[in-house]
């Protein structure tokens, strides 16, 4: 996630799934897996406002949809969302994550200072720029920072926490791009995991992956449900999991 994005499509819709979450009484973390570099910013994403202006995404949240208006028309920045208090109790970590070619960071002791922050969290939503971590990239790269690591989700599935984590579309036809979570799936670490997908096509297509704790999964299931039977189901789908490891 970097400031420049804050408030676009993809915010309603990540917010709006953990408002829904939140009312569960399920207490919200939020590693925003923070980037930062100034050449990026004279590129142009982070345009995808325009749903601000359109009637469709009436009546899914409009609470929400005023207060991302109030970012976007103010100052785009992830400290800005965190003070519109969109979600009840979360905790959020904005730690910078910078690159591995960044020879004087530490990865690993900065995800250590994000199970402390979000050690309270029922669940933990990761909002890297691009997803899971691809094999064409490796963590000595200038392009790791837009990227969590398998090792960074089963840490946080350890720690007692369902994980949510955020993954871009790549171009590639769904059922190859959808192979590289099988790897991960199938792992005996997370063999008691229940997963849940849902994909949000609102400017690009955004999928979230769910891993869930025993206990969470009733709870979470009737979020989705419910979702689904809400103008939410104009822009979330669920995607079949079981798909994915068959």
């Amino acid at each position: 996630m970097q400031d420049r994005y804050a408030g676009d499509v993809g915010d309603f819709g990540k917010f709006g799934l953990l408002r829904n979450i939140a009312g569960t009484g399920l207490k919200i973390g939020i590693n925003w897996y923070r980037s930062y570099k100034p050449e990026e910013h004279k590129k142009g994403d982070g345009k995808y406002i325009g749903y601000l202006y359109d009637k469709s995404f009436l009546g899914c949240d409009d609470e929400l949809l005023e207060s991302l208006r109030s970012v976007v028309e103010s100052d785009r920045s992830i400290a800005a969302l965190e003070g519109e208090n969109l979600i009840p109790n979360a905790r959020y970590y904005s730690e910078i994550l910078k690159p591995g070619n960044d020879s004087i960071f530490s990865r690993d002791l900065w995800f250590e200072k994000s199970q402390e922050v979000l050690a309270d969290s029922d669940i933990i939503f990761c909002d890297p720029d691009n997803g899971l971590l691809v094999k064409s990239v490796s963590l000595n790269s200038s392009k790791s920072d837009k990227y969590i690591t398998e090792k960074e989700l089963l840490s946080y599935y350890g720690m007692g926490k369902s994980v949510i984590f955020y993954n871009h579309r790549s171009r590639e036809k769904e059922a190859v791009y959808l192979r590289r979570f099988v790897p991960l799936m199938e792992g005996h670490e997370l063999r008691n995991a229940k997963w849940k997908a849902l994909k949000f096509a609102r400017g690009s297509v955004r999928d979230y992956f769910f891993i869930l704790q025993p206990p969470h999964v009733n709870p979470l299931e009737a979020v989705i449900s419910d979702m689904m039977k809400s103008n939410w189901n104009k822009h979330f789908s669920i995607m079949d999991v079981r798909k994915i490891a068959g």
